[in-house]
């Protein structure tokens, strides 16, 4: 199967990038893009595949996809009416080249080491979801606070 490169839509000069994915389905093509993918299924299940692998995804999944990591949502079209998920991309350029080699996100290294391969939070994930629809009438300071919060959850889990 072949991997698309994808473009996450972006105003330019923006950081961080909050999206929501509010349809029948979810984008059912095996793709990749550049930014890291923080994720929470609102609603929906189904497949995932990640990379090499296959699991399935169901609601109140927190997951993280990491940069240029190649994935596909398969939602199951026999289980559900309604896919809904909300998104936070970035890059650990984002915010500038250096901003998350600063000391004070020495502690995020762990995150970012995994993330490469890609992985669901096992814990907290309701703390995680409340945090991501906060977000949805969100400042872009507010949701990069959020983010923050996330990442620290994430870290501590």
């Amino acid at each position: 199967m072949k991997v698309l490169p994808f473009q996450i839509p972006k105003t330019h000069n923006i950081g961080l990038i909050y999206q929501e994915d509010c349809e029948q389905y979810f984008y059912d093509k095996l793709h990749q893009h550049e930014e890291i993918q923080l994720c929470v299924i609102v609603k929906g299940e189904g497949t995932l595949i990640v990379g090499d692998t296959i699991n399935k995804y169901e609601s109140g999944d927190v997951l993280v996809l990491g940069s240029n990591l190649p994935h596909v949502f398969k939602s199951d079209a026999s289980k559900i009416k309604e896919s809904f998920m909300i998104s936070l991309f970035f890059t650990k350029d984002s915010f500038g080249k250096d901003f998350f080699l600063l000391d004070d996100f020495i502690e995020l290294i762990p995150f970012f080491e995994k993330s490469v391969i890609g992985f669901k939070l096992s814990t907290y994930k309701e703390e995680v979801t409340n945090l991501f629809l906060s977000l949805q009438k969100a400042t872009n300071l507010e949701r990069f606070k959020g983010l923050l919060q996330i990442l620290k959850i994430i870290i501590d889990a």
